[in-house]
């Protein structure tokens, strides 16, 4: 679909990659002015302030997202071109910092003046080396632009948490951007030992944001817990990915991963719930049943890996079982989050459905899936906000089976 939509934008409607970086920048500025005046505009028209928020936020995003097709247009058009690798970073960098000074009093100084830094000098470097972005620059980029929905989301649902959020991704934009920038200037020896650590960091960070969530939960400080678990969710899906592209594998790193797996989400989604229902017998007990559930879930992903087909897990994987469970912590009802805890424990031990991988999933999101996710989380808000938008699309995740099938 995206392969089609970029055919027709740069054959049927003859725009060139530059038009398009272009247009970005024209279309932004509306955008970016809407955000600042937003109270003067609820003024003047009768409006609620959060409209004219919510549509700024829409017409940035959709600038952002179209970072992604004016260089998929330039290489399905051979028209790459050297103005266009001097206007496109530019504009991405004017486009991404001018949002992100919207947020100024939430947004972690230090932490975001880091980046720029390490955006600089990985803009610098790129055009020295006449090099494309690495992998570790593309999930930065990533990172940074999710944080920008965090923010705006703070200010318009009065939802400090997000802001938490949001710098959470900020600095984990600063660790992949520092590392990204480490790989193009570190002598080859140094790297090459350089790159074997970087999984086992990664997968540290799983560790220590599982850990962090059972802390929090004998703390009573869940909201937190839950931000740290999806927090662990976020490490997890970057350090296998970071261990294939540097080709960096060892059994130590398989061991080390499935250890964290097993703390942040196993044991660690267990003890919220625990905590939520005053450590209760029932959920102690049920709790007990999704870590053991979880066990079952990992011994069987090593012992049967080769047997799967590529990209997909045999079960529900369990970071998506961490997740329906953590989710529902969110609603604050110690039904809902028993009833989360036996559902997970049941379908990750559903060997007979394969489920495709976050990694596939995420960035090939149908229409049909968004939409569905986004009414989900809709309809669930008006029983809790919070829940609502972290509920629905793990609900949608988990029907993926129905419709996203292996090619065997």
């Amino acid at each position: 679909m995206f392969g089609r939509f970029v055919h027709w934008v740069g054959y049927d409607l003859g725009i060139s990659p530059n038009q398009v970086t272009w247009g970005r920048l024209v279309f932004f500025v509306p955008g970016w002015l809407m955000w600042i005046y937003k109270d003067e505009l609820a003024a003047r028209t009768g409006l609620p302030w959060q409209f004219f928020g919510y549509f700024a936020m829409v017409v940035v995003t959709m600038v952002i997202v179209f970072d992604i097709v004016d260089g998929a247009l330039a290489r399905a058009t051979g028209q790459v071109s050297d103005q266009g690798k001097v206007i496109d970073p530019l504009v991405d960098k004017l486009i991404t910092y001018s949002t992100l000074a919207l947020f100024w009093s939430s947004i972690d100084k230090v932490g975001v003046t880091l980046l720029f830094v390490l955006d600089m000098a990985s803009t610098f470097l790129r055009g020295v080396q006449v090099e494309g972005a690495n992998q570790f620059g593309k999930k930065k980029a990533l990172s940074q632009n999710i944080s920008k929905f965090f923010f705006a989301m703070a200010i318009l649902a009065a939802a400090p948490w997000c802001a938490a959020v949001g710098n959470f991704l900020i600095w984990l934009a600063v660790i992949l951007a520092t590392i990204s920038v480490g790989i193009r200037v570190l002598p080859e020896k140094v790297k090459k030992k350089v790159l074997v650590l970087i999984p086992q960091i990664l997968t540290m960070g799983n560790l220590a944001a599982g850990l962090g969530t059972i802390w929090c939960a004998f703390d009573s400080r869940l909201g937190l817990g839950v931000i740290l678990n999806f927090s662990a969710m976020a490490f997890d899906l970057i350090d296998g990915a970071a261990a294939r592209k540097l080709g960096v594998t060892s059994s130590f790193g398989k061991y080390f991963d499935t250890t964290a797996d097993f703390i942040s989400f196993g044991a660690a989604p267990a003890f919220l719930v625990a905590a939520l229902n005053g450590f209760s017998g029932l959920s102690v007990g049920l709790g007990a049943l999704y870590v053991i559930a979880t066990c079952v879930r990992l011994y069987d992903y090593g012992r049967s890996k080769e047997k799967t087909p590529a990209g997909f897990f045999r079960g529900m994987p369990s970071p998506a079982g961490a997740w329906l469970v953590v989710a529902s912590v969110l609603f604050g009802q110690p039904g809902i989050c028993l009833a989360a805890l036996v559902s997970a424990s049941f379908l990750m031990c559903l060997f007979s459905i394969n489920w495709v991988h976050f990694s596939r999933a995420l960035p090939n999101l149908r229409p049909a899936e968004l939409t569905a996710a986004v009414i989900i989380a809709a309809g669930l808000a008006s029983v809790n906000p919070y829940g609502g938008i972290a509920a629905g699309p793990i609900l949608v995740y988990v029907f993926t089976p129905f419709w996203r099938k292996p090619n065997i």
